[in-house]
């Protein structure tokens, strides 16, 4: 279990092994658990490394499409936000105390929800990697 892991395959089939030890020492065997969590924080950042290695090997073309995609993608959760001055009547023409601390609050929620995060770190990875191509 403790050999050189070549491949994601062989990472996800030795995580699976280590899952199903886990499950299977009893709970205060500590050492052993400890030992098996250890191996399975290892195995977790091993299988990372094999997702950015994928995406170095993509095809520059492949990356920009994706990047635009992303970028279009942050850009529909941020244009979908609410304009809770129209949608109550205000605007130019109301006059009314409307504060936009409100609708800063639910717009924020709403792009949480719809992983605008997730997405801006992608664009972030993908960013990085072709900026690195581009200085080769």
């Amino acid at each position: 279990m403790d050999e050189p892991v070549q491949d994601l395959d062989a990472v996800n089939r030795e995580l699976a092994e280590v899952v199903d030890a886990l499950n299977a020492t009893p709970t205060d065997d500590f050492a052993a658990r400890h030992a098996l969590r250890t191996r399975q924080d290892a195995l977790r950042e091993l299988a990372a490394g094999f997702r950015v290695d994928a995406d170095e090997q993509r095809s520059t073309e492949d990356l920009r499409v994706e990047l635009a995609a992303r970028e279009a993608q942050i850009d529909a959760i941020y244009n979908s936000g609410l304009d809770l001055v129209t949608q109550s009547g205000g605007g130019s023409q109301s006059g009314g105390s409307y504060t936009s601390a409100g609708e800063g609050a639910i717009n924020q929620r709403m792009r949480e929800a719809s992983g605008a995060g997730e997405v801006q770190a992608r664009i972030a990875r993908l960013r990085e990697i072709l900026a690195a191509r581009e200085d080769e």
